[in-house]
């Protein structure tokens, strides 16, 4: 479907144990009544916070099918962190960093300005110099004559150096 290479576009994760506690934390969120089952809407609420999205009826109709054939009034905890891990573990990388290219794509041109790219390090690597900042955009900008960052451009450098730099 995409041009990108495997690696890039889907990545086998093994669900650790820190993932399946934030997702039964987020199970106990939206339990608000500790009733030990999440409700079709409890659902929903759920996977905005674990992905950012709020699910369309056909995908919650989905996730919660094997729950209504049981006859079970609910999703219990041990189903949704097998769900959501299995969720996570297929989760599409070019997808999420498209969702992070147009979280900072704040005037939806489909690029990003030296301020947009200034703003987006800040907000995750607030400890590197701007002339850093500044010297990455020139590197990224170099097809657009040096004034503004294209999708694919974030793509690359997303894949190659974004968690790097987060680190350091």
């Amino acid at each position: 479907m995409y041009s990108y290479n495997k690696d890039f576009n889907r990545h086998d994760t093994k669900i650790t144990d820190v993932v399946k506690k934030k997702i039964a934390m987020v199970f106990q969120h939206c339990d608000e009544d500790k009733k030990g089952y999440l409700s079709r809407e409890d659902v929903k609420v759920a996977v905005v916070m674990l992905f950012g999205y709020k699910p369309s009826k056909t995908e919650t109709d989905v996730m919660m099918a094997s729950i209504i054939q049981a006859n079970i009034p609910g999703m219990p905890l041990d189903h949704f962190v097998s769900l959501m891990g299995r969720k996570l573990a297929a989760q599409d990388n070019y997808e999420k960093t498209r969702q992070i290219f147009t979280g900072f794509d704040i005037h939806c041109h489909g690029f990003l300005t030296v301020e947009d790219f200034k703003k987006a390090f800040a907000s995750v690597a607030s400890h590197l110099p701007e002339r850093t900042v500044q010297e990455a955009f020139r590197i990224k900008c170099r097809v657009t004559e040096g004034t503004h960052v294209l999708n694919p451009d974030w793509q690359a450098f997303h894949k190659k150096s974004w968690s790097r730099l987060s680190r350091n």
